[in-house]
């Protein structure tokens, strides 16, 4: 088993580890969205799409007021605000965690 085979090995199971991490991290990112969203100050400062800056109160009661709220005002993009830079942080250690985790278990089971 050459060095070339290893490598190609290793592009497989990186890819596949940063692929299912960005697949899951997708799924799960809106629940992350919500749980940031209560757990912010009342009042936070937003750039409006006309380029103005804007100082927003937020009160949610809840979970479903949060989520009502979002889609509501944002729409289901909102749900979604940051998932590109969260993937990019979270897919590499994800790929490696995968790349050591199969070399470990194929060398204890030779």
């Amino acid at each position: 088993y050459g060095v070339l085979e290893r490598l190609q090995d290793s592009m497989g199971y990186l890819t596949m580890g940063a692929v299912s991490k960005i697949i899951a991290s997708t799924f799960t990112y809106p629940i992350q969205v919500i749980k940031s969203r209560l757990q912010q100050r009342n009042q936070t400062v937003e750039l409006l799409a006309n380029g103005e800056v804007e100082i927003v109160k937020r009160e949610y009661q809840g979970v479903i007021h949060c989520a009502a709220k979002i889609w509501k005002c944002e729409g289901f993009v909102g749900f979604f605000k940051g998932a590109v830079p969260n993937a990019l942080r979270v897919a590499p250690s994800a790929a490696i965690t995968f790349v050591v985790y199969e070399t470990v278990t194929d060398k204890l089971t030779k």
